[in-house]
């Protein structure tokens, strides 16, 4: 079993589109996938689901766990708002950043290949239980101005997890989202990404593209139509289990 949590401090970079579309293609491979929905949003949950019940909330709260089953092979631990409520009561609570951790230590997960974590945009506690049981964690990133700005306090958060509560983790890779090369401004950005982070940067770029946002409304993922954008999900799919040795 695999973990990779998506975390990026900033919000609109694409945690939850990759962290959805990737599961359904890894699904579609036949891989056992489970994506855990950690955000308060819930959007992950609402982009597959017309759903409102049990789920992280009441794992963290009871150590109760009730999957929801959608596509075949792909598996949910949904999110919703009451999320931003534990945030508030865990603060100074010291089991606060293993709440997941100990779930992991049941046999409940012990039956997927991947599972995939969509964070909250900030390093919350959320994120933290999240970063303390993955094996790897992935930074989206969009080529905006500024993009970079918050990925030094997110490694050195990081580096302490790793000092305090999983010292395995390791960066697999950053993903580039919503790429447009046509601008000169996005290949400069997409350069300094590359200059940033050399080979961790995945070689397959995310189009900007409706395609996407189609693809959420109907709860399908965007492979189930032959689009530019389908191929790209593809061949980072092909790229993330590559990194996975999966």
């Amino acid at each position: 079993m695999k973990t990779v949590i998506f975390t990026n401090q900033k919000g609109g970079v694409g945690k939850t589109t990759l962290t959805r579309e990737l599961g359904i293609a890894l699904a579609e491979r036949e891989y056992s996938v489970l994506l855990i929905d950690s955000d308060p949003q819930g959007n992950l949950t609402k982009s597959l689901f017309d759903y409102e019940g049990p789920g992280l909330y009441e794992a963290f709260e009871n150590e109760k766990v009730e999957f929801l089953f959608g596509r075949k092979n792909l598996t949910l631990l949904s999110g919703d708002s009451r999320l931003a409520a534990l945030e508030k009561r865990y603060l100074g609570d010291v089991d606060a950043y293993l709440k997941l951790k100990t779930l992991y230590e049941s046999k409940t997960f012990n039956d997927f290949d991947v599972i995939l974590i969509d964070s909250p945009p900030s390093l919350s506690v959320m994120t933290l239980n999240g970063l303390a049981v993955a094996d790897y964690f992935i930074i989206p990133l969009r080529p905006a101005l500024y993009s970079l700005q918050g990925t030094n306090d997110l490694l050195a958060s990081v580096a302490k997890v790793k000092k305090s509560l999983n010292s395995g983790l390791e960066l697999l890779g950053v993903i580039l989202n919503e790429y447009n090369s046509l601008p000169v401004i996005s290949r400069q950005i997409r350069d300094e990404i590359v200059e940033g982070f050399g080979d961790k940067v995945f070689s397959t770029v995310v189009s900007r593209t409706v395609k996407i946002e189609e693809a959420i409304a109907s709860r399908s993922g965007v492979i189930d139509e032959k689009t530019k954008v389908a191929e790209e999900i593809q061949n980072l799919t092909t790229e993330l289990l590559r990194r996975l040795d999966l």
